[in-house]
């Protein structure tokens, strides 16, 4: 056996060497499995929230402690640094599958007699996550046109949004009808469903013209503290944390202060990824026409804090769906561009976009980790959910300040990528990886 041909056996079934993976239709398959990834972990990542009363009656803990399954699952997505170092060292067809497999570990709630042991399926759900989205921005590019690369970002996040409507609006019916620790198992079997997939039907190309190898790490230092990486950070970090905030302690705020069953609560919470949903197939298809990026940042960016002081302070009113509806749309619109920019970057490789993606999701992570353990703590000591509803509020602007200071991108042809770095330029700066 070639050289290839064992290289190509390792990463999944070979190409047609003549066929550019970016005209294959092979690539709507690896599109579909994309899809059905993001939704498969979006319907156990914040299914939490509209079930928190039930967990915290059941192990006798604090709002503060019932924050924690939100808030460390969201810290172990920081592993996502280490993890990208592997992107170019690691067959991908190897890492997704094991994140895939690692995020059907809600599956195993059922065992959770105590609290330690949910807390425990919950970082492993979060450190799966850490493995597959650094590990999809090279699989995009490969399998993907730039000009496709909106739109498929679009639809991807679209499906976890999707889902997320959907575990939000049945998590508080399904744990009333067969308990929340199965209901929390069922929605951890569609990862296992989803991994097994992928491990049949998963493609993954490399050239083997030269060896595969990682980025050093002063080269991924350089890239870590680029103005564009950190930049993007900051401006995904502040709505993101309010989001979680929102998702993690709205269903018991309408509850314990406003008498609004549980069951209603989360159907208003649903709405918030299902105008998410609608508003990422919009952006998709406009911005495979609209090449400008940072419209598609300010406008939310302006919206996102407005949106949440009206979630909280009208929900003694009808009028809460407006801003309900608002906040579902501003907190998705922007994250198919967000994670379409660094594609775009001139001198940008797979290995670096893993990377760059990673530093997002870092800075992320460890701010949506603190976020509603602090609003927990602030509500056990003022008694009030209002405080931490109104710091994050504030936060989640940083979308605008941060999305005026990046450059404008425009989608660049590379050809059919292949997962190989590019070579380490000593003399860069710091403007740019």
């Amino acid at each position: 056996m070639t050289t290839k041909a064992a290289h190509d056996t390792r990463c999944g079934p070979p190409l047609t060497s003549s066929v550019d993976p970016q005209d294959s239709p092979y690539r709507f398959v690896v599109a579909g499995l994309v899809l059905l990834l993001k939704a498969s972990f979006g319907l156990s990542f914040f299914v939490v929230g509209p079930i928190a009363p039930h967990i915290i009656e059941e192990y006798d803990i604090s709002y503060s402690e019932a924050g924690l399954l939100t808030g460390l699952t969201l810290l172990a997505t920081t592993l996502a640094l280490p993890c990208s170092m592997l992107v170019g060292r690691v067959p991908l067809k190897v890492l997704i599958a094991l994140g895939w497999f690692l995020a059907a570990s809600p599956a195993l709630t059922l065992l959770a007699f105590d609290y330690p042991v949910l807390l425990a399926t919950r970082i492993m759900f979060g450190a799966s996550i850490a493995i597959l989205l650094p590990s999809l921005g090279p699989l995009l590019m490969y399998w993907f046109r730039p000009s496709e690369l909106p739109l498929v970002n679009g639809l991807s996040q679209a499906s976890i949004t999707l889902a997320m409507a959907l575990s939000t609006f049945v998590a508080a019916p399904m744990s009333e009808a067969i308990g929340w620790k199965a209901a929390l198992s069922v929605f951890g079997f569609f990862n296992l469903a989803g991994a097994l997939a992928w491990m049949t039907l998963g493609r993954v190309g490399q050239s083997a013209k030269s060896p595969v190898r990682g980025l050093s790490l002063g080269h991924a230092w350089r890239v870590m503290k680029s103005r564009p990486a950190l930049l993007l950070a900051a401006a995904d970090a502040g709505p993101v944390a309010q989001y979680t905030v929102l998702v993690a302690w709205l269903p018991a705020f309408y509850f314990e202060v406003h008498g609004i069953s549980l069951v209603q609560a989360g159907s208003m919470l649903s709405l918030l990824p299902l105008a998410g949903f609608v508003a990422l197939i919009a952006v998709g298809l406009i911005s495979v026409r609209v090449q400008r990026r940072r419209p598609f940042l300010l406008i939310p960016g302006i919206m996102v804090g407005f949106a949440g002081f009206g979630s909280f302070l009208l929900a003694d009113s009808s009028l809460v769906y407006v801003p309900l509806l608002l906040l579902g749309v501003a907190s998705w619109l922007y994250v198919p561009v967000l994670l379409t920019v660094p594609m775009e970057l001139p001198r940008m490789s797979p290995e670096q976009v893993s990377l760059m993606w990673a530093a997002i999701m870092t800075v992320g992570g460890t701010l949506t980790f603190i976020a509603p353990l602090a609003a927990g703590a602030l509500t056990d000591l003022t008694g009030s959910y209002l405080p931490g509803f109104s710091l994050f509020a504030v936060l989640a602007w940083s979308l605008a300040v941060a999305g005026s200071r990046l450059p404008e991108t425009r989608p660049r042809r590379l050809g059919a990528i292949r997962l190989i770095p590019a070579p380490v330029d000593d003399d860069d700066d710091d403007d740019g990886p």
